[in-house]
């Protein structure tokens, strides 16, 4: 057997090394052959509504004031002498878009490195499976690259904006994702992730919202900017609507989704106070009245440290954490309630509402399911928040203070 084995090997070996046209191994390409895209817009085409825009985004390897390729820029494309090499192309399908944009280029295009997908406004309201869909198939694509949508623009546009300020739109990408964490007011979305609530939230998602924003720079000239929006939300695979960052809070709240965020509140005084919200954990509570959904309680308890206070008062007593408690719970319940009130105009399943359900009650969930969409605006949601400051980190009283109350 493990001579049979050893023979087997030696003759695809042979084979391989004989100039045969059989391909056992993938084939070797020189890098510089190759266009690495890392950023793919997804849009509605201007001239053929029906059909697909797709616009790629690779960065330019060579230095700033040599010769580029004749071809790099076809398509319309990079003609901001950006970072970036940005080309567009057309097609019936996103797959016919693609394979279009090879003809624009004279190098390989290699898929395999893409990051992000950002899919405009307009695409997003006709259907969003449909310019996913050949993303998620094609071996060649990676499964956990990230996606968002962008508002008010075309995901082109978005491209070539950036393209002409200092920074590659790679770059400008990785940089919001981490910083999105310290407001907790949207979130980094892989494809797969979104495949997956799709498929199991009854046609319904929250996608991470992204839009371009003006900028004044150190020359006073005004450039654009990518900033996050909170989240855009889909009902039966089409664009609803948005949930803007002032309440998008909410939402991750809801979906046990706060890294860190800041909540300001009055001390005794009347002065500001910035608490930290260091955690947060939410339970959605079902009651049934025999097989019929009553209410959903919605019940979430958040911790925060005490971040700063401004005045030069004493606020490390138990009134008077009290009473920022009591704030604090105010503000994220009015956020968590808008975001509900949002959600059922809506009429989409995008915060794991019946998934929560099916965990906590699978039996009484299995009665309900295929009625679902139709139960979802008619329920009632009750907000429960429950605030708990921690701690004061280093210091104890505040900057300035001379035991004066």
């Amino acid at each position: 057997m493990k001579q049979t084995l050893i023979g087997i090997i030696l003759s695809l070996l042979m084979i391989n090394s004989t100039g045969c046209k059989a391909k056992f191994l993938p084939q070797s390409r020189e890098i510089d052959d190759l266009q690495l895209v890392q950023v793919i817009g997804i849009d509605k085409s201007p001239d053929h509504p029906g059909n697909p825009m797709i616009t790629a985004a690779s960065k330019k390897l060579t230095e700033v004031g040599s010769q580029e390729s004749p071809g790099s820029s076809g398509g319309g494309g990079d003609s901001t002498g950006g970072k970036a090499l940005v080309v567009t192309s057309q097609g019936k399908t996103v797959f016919d878009a693609v394979r279009h944009i090879q003809t624009h280029v004279d190098k390989t295009v290699f898929w395999s490195h893409t990051d992000y997908y950002m899919i405009g406004e307009e695409a997003a309201k006709e259907n969003i499976a449909k310019y996913i869909d050949f993303f998620t198939r094609d071996h060649e694509l990676r499964i956990e690259a990230k996606v968002y949508i962008v508002k008010g623009s075309t995901a082109k546009e978005l491209i070539e904006e950036v393209n002409k300020t200092d920074f590659f739109i790679l770059d400008k990408l990785d940089s919001l994702g981490q910083n999105i964490k310290l407001l907790s007011t949207s979130e980094e979305m892989k494809i797969s992730d979104l495949m997956r609530f799709i498929d199991i939230h009854h046609s319904s998602a929250r996608v991470p919202c992204i839009e371009l924003v003006r900028r004044e720079n150190e020359s006073n000239k005004q450039l654009f900017d990518v900033e996050s929006n909170g989240y855009a939300i889909f009902k039966d695979l089409k664009l609803a609507g948005f949930i803007g960052r002032e309440i998008s809070r909410g939402v991750n709240l809801i979906t046990n989704n706060v890294g860190s965020s800041i909540v300001t509140v009055k001390d005794l005084s009347g002065q500001d106070v910035s608490l930290e919200i260091i955690g947060n954990n939410t339970e959605v509570i079902p009651y049934f009245i025999d097989d019929n959904l009553a209410e959903v309680t919605i019940k979430s308890k958040v911790k925060s440290n005490l971040g700063e206070i401004q005045s030069q008062m004493e606020v490390i007593r138990e009134n008077s954490i009290h009473h920022m408690e009591q704030q604090q719970s105010t503000i994220l319940k009015k956020e968590m309630e808008d975001v509900f009130e949002k959600v059922l105009e809506f009429e989409s399943d995008c915060l794991d509402i019946c998934d929560k359900i099916r965990l906590r009650s699978p039996v009484k969930w299995k009665r309900i399911e295929k009625q679902w969409m139709q139960i979802l605006p008619e329920i009632k949601f009750n907000v429960q928040v429950d605030s708990v400051i921690e701690r004061s980190y280093e210091l104890r009283e505040p900057s300035g203070y001379k035991g004066k109350e």
